[in-house]
């Protein structure tokens, strides 16, 4: 367990909206699961010069795609599209 959490940008509404709530939970386990290796990989704020912002990242699990961000300084996974091949 970390000290990392997720959020939807710009809610859940637009990145989850219509979804089977299967797929939902499906896309927050993994929003979870990137949080925990987010808390591994970084260690203390980033430095001053930089926003701590990651650029636009995605991630794939069998007919699941995630598009996220990483937010060093709020310790915060943001996911801001999801894609289901079904």
């Amino acid at each position: 367990m970390s000290d990392w959490t997720w959020e939807y940008l710009p809610d859940a509404e637009h990145v989850v909206g219509g979804l089977d709530p299967v797929l939902r939970r499906d896309v927050e386990k993994l929003a979870a699961r990137l949080a925990d290796a987010a808390s591994v990989r970084y260690l203390g704020d980033p430095p001053s010069h930089e926003s701590g912002v990651s650029r636009l990242l995605d991630h794939a699990e069998g007919r699941l795609m995630m598009w996220y961000q990483e937010h060093r300084r709020q310790s915060t996974i943001l996911v801001v599209r999801i894609a289901h091949l079904g």
